[in-house]
Formats: C-alpha cells, sequence, structure tokens
C-alpha cells in the first residue's frame, strides 16, 4: 500500500492511500494513537460507464462546456451555475447543490424518468430538461457517482 511519511509536532505520520478513503496513522513510539478518514484524493480512473456522459460533458478543469455543462467539481455546486453555460430557466432558479443522492436521482434509472427526476428537484410539475438520457443501470450509476465524487 502507497504511503507519505511526514512528520506532525515531532511525531511521525504515515498516509495510506486507500481505494474508498486514506486513513492516516499518527505513530507514537510504534503505538497507533489516532486515525483520520476522507481526506481529499485525486481523481480515480475514468469507469467506461462514463462514455454515457462524456460526449455531452467535459470532466476537465477548465474545459469548455458541451451540450452540457462540465461536470468537474459537479458534487457539491449549486445548481445552474457553470459560467458560460445557458441553463433551462428551472436550473438557473434551481435551490439546490448536486449532491450525490440529486445526482443518482437524475441518472439512475431505478427513480424513474430524467423529467420526473428534474421536476422532483425543481418542485416545478412542468420543468424539463435539455438533457437525453434514458437513465443508468444502478451499479453503473453508482461507478458514475464514485468517479464525478472524484473530480475535485
Amino acid at each position: 500500500m502507497p504511503y507519505l511519511k511526514v512528520s506532525f509536532l515531532f511525531f511521525p505520520l504515515f498516509i495510506f492511500a486507500c481505494e474508498k478513503e486514506t486513513v492516516v496513522i499518527l505513530e507514537n513510539k510504534g503505538a497507533v494513537t489516532g486515525t483520520v478518514s476522507a481526506m481529499p484524493q485525486k481523481a480515480g480512473k475514468m469507469p467506461k460507464q462514463m462514455r454515457h456522459c462524456t460526449p455531452c460533458h467535459s470532466i476537465k478543469k477548465g474545459a469548455k462546456n458541451k451540450i452540457g455543462p462540465n461536470l468537474f467539481g459537479v458534487i457539491g455546486r449549486e445548481a445552474g451555475l457553470v459560467p458560460g453555460y445557458k441553463y433551462s430557466r428551472e436550473y438557473k432558479e434551481g435551490k439546490w447543490l448536486w449532491t450525490r443522492e440529486n445526482l443518482d436521482l437524475l441518472i439512475n434509472k431505478k427513480y424513474g424518468t430524467l423529467e420526473e427526476a428534474v421536476r422532483k428537484l425543481t418542485g416545478n410539475p412542468k420543468a424539463r430538461t435539455k438533457m437525453k438520457f434514458y437513465g443508468a443501470a444502478d451499479e453503473d450509476a453508482q461507478k458514475i457517482l464514485d468517479y464525478l465524487e472524484s473530480l475535485k
């Protein structure tokens, strides 16, 4: 397992990069004295399921928008705020964050259609979207969301 050794207040600190989280172990005279998880990581390898997204969305920091807005940093971003992208009124007036749960609602076909998801997110029974996507299977949606979470 790869690790980085740094010193913190005269104690060696080992940072281990794991697949889902980063574990920090503070070592004091050979004994583990604490752990902290969920440190930021670099983007992982793009899964093949992203082929559903990349024809219409860019995924690199600072890249131009395509048919849809750039997805870099989408998780945690307020809806309708990517500079230079022409959003529908519902998205521009959106008062929600793109959380993992909200994106799952949008892309996972187990929750229904894309139009139903947009109506639920916006609270507008007539809301529409320009996005043309028929939904991903649950396992594929989770791989897409895992990857999107890594884009920070």
